[in-house]
C-alpha cells in the first residue's frame, strides 16, 4: 500500500474516533465513502442532508476499514473473492452431492461422513482449475494414531463453518460487506487444506522387533502432533528444493565452478539433510526413487544418536518448520 493509502486509512480511523462531527467533517465523510464505493447515487442522497446520513456514513467507512485495516484496495478485495468463492462454491456443491447419492444408495448415512478433498498442495489454497473431490475417512482410519484420527472431525467442524459463511456471502451484494466472511473462508480453507495434507499422506510404518518380524497396528509407530508438523513441512521443502541442489552437485563436475556456488551447495546440502533427517527420524516412507536423488546430491538417509531427540535440538530452527 503506498503512503497517499495509508494516509486515506488514517483519516477514516480519525473520522470513525469521533461521536458527533460538524457539517464539514460529514461532507469528508461522505467523501471518503465516494472514494471507497464509487456510488455516485448514494453520495448524492448524503450531501443532499449530510447531518440525516452521519450514522449512515459510519456505517459505510466501518465496512471499508476492515479491508483497509489489511493494506487492500476494494479491487483487490473484488479479486480476492473471485479466486475464493467460486472454489468453495464447487467444493460444495460436489460434497453436498456425493453425500446425496451415497445416501440414497445406502440410507442414513453418519454426518460429516463426506468432507471435500482438495488436490493442491496447502501452500496453493485456491485455484480455478483445482480438482475437488468429496470423500470419506481412510480406510485406516481407526488404525491412525488419535492426533490424526482428531484431523477428519477438526476439518468437519472447519468445513462447517465454511459453509456458513459462504451461504452468508450469497445473501450480500457489496464486496465491502462480504469481506469478513471471505477472509474468514480464506484463513479456514488454508488450515484445512494443510492438515487435509497431513491426514492424507500420514504413513503408518510398522516397527520391527529384535526378530525382524513386523508388529500388530496396535503397537505401530505413534507420532506427536510436533513430529507431523515436522514431517508435513518437510517433504515439501525437499521436493521443492532438492532439483536446486542436484543442478547444484551437476555443475560442481565441470570447470569453472567457483566458491559461490560452492558454499551455495554446502548450504543446500545442509538444509535438506536437515529435512530428510526428521523423516528418518520418524520412521518416514522414503520411496526408490527420492532415495536415488538424495544419495547423487550425497544427502545421508541415516541419522546420528544425537538427532534422535528431535528437530527442536538442530541447530537450524526452521528444519521444524
Amino acid at each position: 500500500m503506498n503512503g497517499i493509502d495509508r494516509l486515506f486509512r488514517a483519516r477514516v480511523s480519525e473520522w470513525l474516533s469521533k461521536t458527533k462531527h460538524t457539517e464539514a467533517e460529514l461532507v469528508e465523510g461522505a467523501t471518503m465513502v465516494l472514494q471507497c464505493n464509487r456510488n455516485q447515487a448514494l453520495y448524492n442522497t448524503i450531501m443532499r442532508r449530510p447531518s440525516r446520513y452521519e450514522d449512515k456514513i459510519a456505517y459505510e467507512l466501518r465496512k471499508h476499514l476492515r479491508y483497509l485495516k489489511d493494506d487492500l484496495t476494494l479491487d483487490d478485495v473484488k479479486s480476492i473473492e473471485n479466486r475464493i468463492l467460486p472454489v468453495i462454491g464447487k467444493a460444495i456443491a460436489e460434497t453436498e452431492e456425493t453425500t446425496d447419492k451415497a445416501a440414497a444408495a445406502l440410507g442414513e448415512i453418519p454426518a460429516n461422513s463426506f468432507l471435500p478433498a482438495p488436490a493442491l498442495a496447502p501452500e496453493e489454497p485456491f485455484s480455478q482449475t483445482d480438482t475437488i473431490v468429496a470423500r470419506g475417512k481412510r480406510t485406516d482410519h481407526d488404525s491412525l494414531p488419535e492426533v490424526i484420527r482428531a484431523i477428519w472431525d477438526k476439518n468437519a467442524e472447519r468445513y462447517k463453518k465454511i459453509k456458513q459463511a459462504h451461504e452468508t456471502c450469497k445473501t450480500l451484494t457489496a464486496a465491502c460487506d462480504r469481506y469478513e466472511y471471505t477472509s474468514a473462508i480464506a484463513e479456514l480453507w488454508a488450515d484445512y487444506k494443510k492438515d487435509f495434507d497431513t491426514y492424507d499422506h500420514y504413513v503408518l510404518v510398522p516397527v520391527n522387533d529384535e526378530a525382524g518380524t513386523q508388529t500388530s497396528p496396535a503397537d505401530q509407530l505413534q507420532l506427536s502432533a510436533e513430529d507431523i508438523k515436522a514431517i508435513n513441512a518437510a517433504r515439501p521443502y525437499i521436493s521443492n528444493n532438492l532439483p536446486k541442489l542436484l543442478d547444484l552437485v551437476k555443475l560442481a563436475k565441470e570447470e569453472g565452478f567457483t566458491k559461490e556456488q560452492q558454499d551455495k551447495l554446502e548450504s543446500w546440502r545442509e538444509k535438506i539433510q536437515q529435512r530428510v533427517d526428521v523423516l528418518v527420524r520418524c520412521k518416514q516412507v522414503i520411496k526408490d526413487e527420492l532415495r536415488t536423488k538424495l544419495i547423487e546430491a550425497d544427502i545421508t538417509l541415516e541419522i546420528a544418536d544425537s538427532d534422535e531427540q528431535g528437530p527442536e535440538h538442530s541447530d537450524d530452527p526452521s528444519a521444524a518448520q
